[in-house]
């Protein structure tokens, strides 16, 4: 172990090395850096008992990493997505704007943003949040909360970890919308069955 006297050049070299590698958590104690208690930063393992967090070697993310996931994003939406997708880039809100008609001949505009950690889908038209909030659907019900946003895993609040799957699933979500608009459950969940 040697503590961080300064060194910057060799911290970066360290991460560079390991970003190059693509090895986020590097077994070789000489090749990984910790962090104390004490926010003290070591290059390798401590060689006392000190409690250390290990430092995820990965990117930040940086500019780069952001336009890599664009790009992607954006070549999916070209050749995935509906024609007339549109991406919509304002101060507050980056994602994708499109419309899909089900086929119960329901219409529904979408809104797929990418929320820094995942991406989530919100529902523009017809104003079904506004049922939610009335009380006269219920947002587990029909997988929709008072925001608008829908409901799409397992965990409260959480979406999908790409575009193609936020996208699919919330073509997946409208149809089963539609079945609870017209009375009946929402048919691809498993509980309440």
């Amino acid at each position: 172990m040697s503590r961080n006297s300064g060194d910057l050049n060799e911290l970066r070299d360290i991460i560079m090395q390991a970003q190059t590698r693509q090895d986020p958590y590097p077994q070789d104690p000489a090749a990984r850096i910790t962090v104390g208690r004490d926010g003290q930063i070591y290059r390798g393992d401590p060689t006392d008992d000190e409690p250390v967090s290990r430092v995820h070697h990965g990117t930040f993310a940086g500019a780069r990493a952001l336009s890599r996931r664009l790009a992607a994003d954006q070549r999916f939406a070209r050749t995935r997505m509906p024609v007339g997708t549109v991406y919509v880039d304002e101060p507050d809100v980056c994602g994708w704007a499109y419309s899909i008609t089900t086929e119960l001949a329901e219409h529904y505009t979408l809104f797929a943003f990418f929320d820094g950690r995942e991406y989530r889908v919100k529902l523009v038209e017809p104003a079904l949040e506004q049922l939610v909030r009335l009380g006269i659907i219920g947002a587990h019900d029909g997988h929709l909360y008072a925001d608008g946003t829908i409901c799409l895993s397992e965990t409260r609040g959480a979406g999908q970890p790409t575009l193609e799957e936020a996208y699919s699933k919330s073509v997946l979500w409208a149809l089963g919308m539609g079945f609870v608009r017209n009375g009946h459950r929402f048919p691809f969940a498993a509980e309440g069955r």
